[in-house]
């Protein structure tokens, strides 16, 4: 009887293996925006009295910008807007002229200076949208022309 017994336990044996499954995801932080210029239509210009403020007309309303932070700490995203200069360097636009706001909070004006946007400790929840809009103020000194200034924005994750 000891014979069945053995071979019965003999039959239910088996073997098993193990290895490690390893990955190394990096501390990421991006951006993604449209790629698109952002235009202000001056339709009805000369305006009624000066300053007056034109929003942007395209893209119509809102320009999102969204952002993905993935490590603890604390992360700000910088908006910087230049003054527009002509090629002898004199300021034709300075940049306190240009007005933003995020995700319709209080209008603030550019200073030619990387200004935070938002800032944010640990990681985002997948892609955050933040939707920034822009304004232009017209002071009624400015000449005549086509202006075209470029605005940078950074994301910078804080030691």
């Amino acid at each position: 009887m000891r014979l069945p017994a053995l071979l019965l336990l003999l039959s239910s044996a088996w073997a098993q293996a193990t290895w490690i499954v390893q990955t190394l995801i990096p501390e990421t932080i991006a951006i993604r925006t449209p790629t698109v210029e952002i235009a202000f239509d001056l339709k009805d210009y000369p305006p009624k009295s000066f300053p007056a403020q034109y929003p942007a007309s395209f893209p119509e309303g809102v320009f999102p910008v969204q952002v993905y932070a993935n490590a603890p700490g604390v992360w700000s995203l910088l908006l910087q807007i230049p003054d527009l200069k002509d090629p002898t360097g004199e300021v034709v636009l300075p940049a306190r002229q240009i007005l933003y706001r995020v995700n319709g909070g209080l209008w603030l004006r550019a200073d030619g200076t990387p200004q935070i946007l938002y800032t944010q400790a640990g990681p985002t929840p997948g892609w955050l949208e933040l939707r920034l809009e822009f304004a232009l103020e017209l002071l009624g000194t400015e000449r005549a022309g086509r202006y075209a200034v470029q605005a940078l924005i950074t994301a910078l994750r804080q030691p």
